[in-house]
């Protein structure tokens, strides 16, 4: 076999070839040994928390506040004040009833003869339809004169609320008394059907109500007028009722009753500020330790009274306070050593069963060549996106 001759120049361009791909390879696979990672884009789930705290509420700061602090308890100060409503309203109820009575109506008897006249107690009395009337009393007649007599229908009913009419007595018999004994009335006779009210539960309390809402709101006024006015002073109010009394029941037929009402109204004013801060303390003991405070919402803070000692010049305030929580970035969920080895499908599917995360992106690179989480914790980068 012929031998092939190679130049020594050649052998050194080949070499140099070599040597030439061997350092632009590692250089390649430096530069992405340097490069290649993967990331982690979290959209943690936005989460309510609120809290409830009991404030004491003093006149005056106690003296042994620093005196052990470990039993401190918080608390604010606030100015004391006290109100006493009373009065009666009258009512009438919602539902009405209407019944079949006894008419009745003035008609006036006049007597024409020189002597005096007198009727017996249900002395009749008919309309010219033939309606019977009675006197409710004994009737007397001067000589020449007239008198207004009470008449009650002989029947109940609305026939008997006649207009004005003459009226005769059929008991008379004497001619002369006839003629000279007349009778009539001026105005329609009434109360043939009577219409009144009844009494529902619900007339009742809705009549409390409105007594109880009407001293409230008298007493709100009175107590602002008390304090200054400042953007930060709040007021906290409790009512209580003393006396109330009712003089009816619910299924009376009345057509009005009357509710007296006494109220005493309490109230303490307060920095609202103060409040706020303490509350927001509160709210941040309560996070868990994997979560974070995020904000809080000014709106939500409310406040009411829940005990009350005039005398002694201190209260209880109960107060409550929204805010919002996300996944902490050092949350131990998210370790990156979790993440060792995964593919993306597996770190995905691990990201959505978590209820801290909203919304998880995974990212590799470069793309094309890394297809699983590297090994290391400085390859990979977990990032935070917040939308609140």
């Amino acid at each position: 076999m012929p031998k092939v001759y190679i130049s020594p120049h050649q052998k050194i361009g080949q070499l140099f070839l070599i040597l030439t791909a061997l350092t632009i390879g590692g250089i390649i696979f430096g530069f992405f040994s340097l490069l290649y990672g993967a990331e982690i884009i979290i959209t943690p789930q936005v989460q309510d928390i609120d809290t409830n705290l009991t404030l004491s509420v003093r006149e005056i700061e106690p003296l042994d506040v620093g005196e052990e602090k470990e039993n401190y308890e918080p608390f604010i100060l606030g100015e004391f004040v006290e109100i006493m409503k009373e009065g009666e309203f009258d009512f009438s109820p919602q539902s009405n009833v209407s019944v079949e009575d006894y008419a009745e109506g003035l008609i006036t008897v006049k007597n024409n003869t020189w002597n005096s006249v007198t009727f017996v107690v249900s002395t009749r009395f008919a309309s010219p339809e033939g309606l019977i009337f009675r006197a409710v009393e004994r009737i007397f007649i001067p000589a020449r004169g007239e008198t207004e007599v009470l008449v009650r229908a002989d029947k109940v009913g609305a026939a008997y609320d006649i207009e004005p009419c003459n009226f005769t007595i059929p008991n008379l018999t004497s001619p002369s008394l006839k003629e000279n004994i007349s009778a009539w009335s001026e105005k329609s006779m009434s109360g043939g059907i009577k219409t009144t009210g009844v009494i529902m539960q619900s007339d009742i309390e809705q009549a409390q109500q409105e007594v109880r809402e009407q001293f409230y709101e008298q007493a709100t006024k009175d107590i602002k007028e008390i304090f200054p006015a400042s953007s930060n002073f709040k007021i906290a109010l409790r009512s209580e009722i003393v006396e109330e009394n009712i003089n009816a029941q619910a299924g009376e037929e009345k057509g009005e009753f009357t509710v007296a009402t006494k109220m005493k109204i309490q109230a303490v004013a307060f920095s609202e500020e103060k409040v706020m801060d303490l509350a927001l303390s509160s709210l941040k003991d309560k996070v868990e330790n994997n979560k974070q405070l995020v904000a809080y919402e000014p709106e939500s803070l409310s406040y009411r009274l829940i005990s009350y000692n005039f005398a002694e010049k201190n209260a209880l305030l109960e107060v409550q306070v929204r805010g919002l929580t996300t996944l902490s970035p050092q949350n131990e969920i998210l370790d990156e050593t979790l993440f060792f080895g995964m593919n993306q499908a597996e770190a995905q599917q691990y990201l959505e069963e978590l209820p801290e995360i909203q919304e998880a992106k995974i990212k590799f690179w470069p793309s094309w060549l890394v297809k699983k989480f590297p090994t290391s914790k400085n390859r990979i980068k977990i990032r935070y996106e917040e939308k609140i």
